[in-house]
């Protein structure tokens, strides 16, 4: 998958991670995508959940039928409540990039705000997407104050000799509608089942392995720490999980904390990962860690001895609970 994104800095850590990505060339890949007819696919891809992937699916298909390219345009950051988005840019390509889209188009939202539906249709997908085809979801909004829907869009394409393929709502097996707003509920609320039923794939945390305080290794369980980035977390606690390193093949168990330490590092955030059966130095590597369930809430304990205690019966939890785990999911690694 190529990028078509002003600033690298928002993409950093996908294109770290994946080294078979491609470095962004804003003008180069601009210009490649004006050559060719087009299938824009468009959306916020919030956690790229099965609804969306539905859409993207659809999109690939066609495009391989008639030799087009594919394209997602979406934007770099959300006008409103970026703290419950689900996906960063990066985690947002990464999933993307596995539903085998061409390009992904991440716009400066700031750039185009005040564009009339018209001028959003002929400015963006016609001028500079040069699409053939465009697919979105039944409840898609455009233009300035979201002035344009999916009616609106059909309109506009027909004028233009462009085919709309729309979406309708995706639903579970309780007949909900699947939607990016239950996902974000599930997480806060830590119901990893449902969040998992709901995306088809794991809640993940993509980041940089940074320097904490090296409180872990002096209590005997050394982590991978992570910056808190503008995103939705679930509840401040312990969590299983996997993690995936840069350059790594291999795919490792864990325990995550996510939280403030209010026993030894009160009010500082931190996501925190105990890598089982690993000791290698990985600071300014790219991990994801695929979150898969809440093992107990935050707490504060009256001594040191009583958390290495807990973190000792956290992680014994774990390692008992990994071949449930490989039996209820056995097609993942």
């Amino acid at each position: 998958m190529k990028f078509i994104v002003e600033n690298l800095a928002e993409i950093k850590d996908i294109i770290e991670y994946h080294n078979d990505i491609e470095l962004p060339d804003y003008n180069k890949n601009l210009k490649e995508i004006k050559q060719n007819k087009n299938i824009v696919i468009l959306g916020n891809f919030d956690g790229v959940h099965k609804g969306h992937q539905i859409i993207l699916k659809k999109s690939v298909s066609k495009a391989k039928e008639e030799n087009l390219k594919t394209i997602v345009y979406t934007f770099n950051e959300y006008p409103k409540n970026q703290q419950t988005k689900i996906t960063t840019c990066s985690e947002k390509a990464y999933l993307l990039n596995e539903n085998g889209i061409d390009y992904l188009y991440l716009e400066q939202f700031e750039k185009v705000r005040n564009y009339t539906p018209k001028e959003f249709v002929e400015k963006v997908l016609v001028d500079t997407l040069n699409a053939k085809e465009v697919y979105c979801g039944f409840n898609f909004t455009f233009g300035k104050a979201k002035s344009g829907d999916v009616s609106t869009l059909e309109k506009l394409l027909k004028d233009k000799n462009i085919k709309l393929n729309v979406q309708e709502p995706v639903r579970d097996k309780n007949k909900e509608i699947i939607s990016s707003t239950r996902v974000r509920n599930y997480i806060k609320e830590g119901n990893f089942e449902k969040v998992r039923e709901l995306l088809g794939h794991n809640f993940i945390i993509l980041g940089e392995v940074v320097y904490g305080k090296q409180l872990g290794r002096v209590l005997g369980f050394p982590t991978a720490n992570l910056r808190f980035e503008n995103k939705i977390y679930p509840e401040f606690g312990v969590y299983g999980v996997k993690v995936h390193i840069e350059d790594d093949e291999k795919i490792y168990n864990g325990v995550m904390n996510i939280g403030k330490n209010p026993t030894v590092d009160i009010g500082v955030l931190s996501v925190e990962a105990n890598i089982f059966d690993f000791s290698e130095d990985i600071y300014g590597k790219i991990i994801l860690i695929e979150v898969l369930e809440n093992i107990r809430s935050e707490k504060k304990f009256d001594s040191i001895d009583e958390l290495k205690k807990q973190i000792g019966n956290d992680v014994d939890y774990w390692k008992n609970k990994i071949s449930y785990w490989r039996k209820k999911y056995p097609k993942e690694k």
